[in-house]
């Protein structure tokens, strides 16, 4: 059976299954961030980690199966791992820790040169959390908050996920940058962001992750045929970030987006009120294409450059209003179907008076998803 949509399947890897528990699909494993932490109380202590605990714990199963999943300059995210740690623990490092820590809340990624002002941010909040973590993962049922995020995630699945079950999945939890991700067939969780705002949220963000694993038998559910569009690719990315979005974020301008500061809330949330304007320039890009105006490899450079925070804003921004317009079913049915995600994307709009999409972005849209479909 071909798979749906090449873009997606960049995404994550995914098979359809009988039905089994949460329990036997999502598999957990603790023991990276349990040796972080280990090595942060003894820093705390005063005994700063050798090369022999730096050497382990990056052979440890998450930071050891990251790298399988990535093409990051391996040594470059080690070095960030270990320098933002020095920088916090070493009573040598305290001017330039304080430095960094009280540049974090202007710290903007697009102007960024250097990532590891995230990983002293994570090792930071790390060190000021060291004994709520440790007490965390300590007393935390993984089966219980697997089993939680399991059901939230398949809330926003068509039929909720019946008949759709992906492989195996890892979940590692990792201390890293204020990132949690889901990379091919497993998920990879930052301890600081995962807990930050305590485990009612940790377990929504862990949905968030989950239903992504679920949107690809969904699509190959309904699809026969890749698809290779620049206007399919932001599409796909806004409705698998915006579905997954409603789990932990809910609502939209965000009042927060700890860990990171407050540069990066005002920054994401201009992005997320500039969606109509994303919007109106996908749809002339596509126009344009069609006019023969781009050849194929301008459209997609064009296209991908329309999906700002990997479809987190602009996917708010279409997603939340087709919940808000025109009810939560309708943002179930929209998943893994561009013809009903256009078209109801397309009534919410045209109800609240926002941007809609031109009949020939529609169509285009629909004459690829038409001829794709089993």
């Amino acid at each position: 059976m071909r798979t749906i949509f090449t873009i997606l399947s960049m995404i994550c890897s995914l098979c359809v299954f009988a039905e089994t528990k949460a329990s036997d699909i999502f598999q957990v494993d603790i023991s990276s961030a349990e040796q972080y932490l280990n090595l942060a109380q003894q820093a705390a202590n005063g005994t700063m980690p050798t090369d022999s605990d730096w050497n382990d714990l990056f052979d440890s199963p998450a930071y050891k199966a990251l790298f399988t999943k990535v093409d990051w300059n391996k040594e470059e995210f080690q070095d960030n791992v270990k320098n933002a740690f020095n920088i916090v623990y070493d009573p040598s490092k305290a001017a330039l820790r304080d430095s960094i820590a009280s540049q974090l809340d202007n710290v903007d990624l697009s102007t960024l040169e250097s990532e590891l002002p995230f990983f002293v941010s994570t090792a930071l909040n790390v060190k000021n959390n060291l004994q709520i973590y440790c007490s965390i993962l300590e007393s935390l049922d993984t089966d219980k908050v697997v089993s939680e995020a399991n059901k939230m995630a398949l809330s926003l699945v068509p039929n909720n996920g019946a008949g759709l079950e992906p492989e195996a999945c890892q979940i590692y939890f990792i201390v890293w940058d204020l990132e949690s991700r889901a990379l091919g067939n497993a998920l990879f969780l930052d301890v600081n962001t995962f807990f930050h705002d305590g485990l009612q949220a940790a377990t929504e963000s862990l949905a968030h992750e989950m239903h992504h694993f679920y949107l690809m038998p969904v699509f190959g559910s309904v699809y026969k045929d890749d698809v290779m569009d620049g206007a399919v690719m932001f599409l796909v990315n806004n409705m698998r970030e915006g579905v997954a979005d409603i789990l932990n974020k809910k609502q939209m301008p965000l009042s927060s987006l700890e860990p990171y500061g407050k540069r990066m809330l005002d920054v994401y949330n201009a992005d997320y009120e500039n969606s109509p304007q994303v919007l109106a320039e996908i749809d002339k890009i596509t126009c344009d294409y069609l006019d023969g105006k781009l050849d194929m490899e301008q459209y997609f450079q064009k296209a991908f450059g329309c999906i700002h925070f990997e479809g987190h804003t602009t996917g708010d921004y279409m997603v939340f209003l087709i919940r808000d317009q025109l009810g939560i079913e309708a943002v179930v049915e929209s998943v893994g179907d561009l013809d009903k995600f256009i078209d109801n994307y397309n009534a919410a709009a045209e109800k609240a008076e926002k941007y809609k999409f031109s009949d020939r972005f529609t169509e285009h849209i629909h004459k690829i998803s038409t001829s794709a479909k089993r």
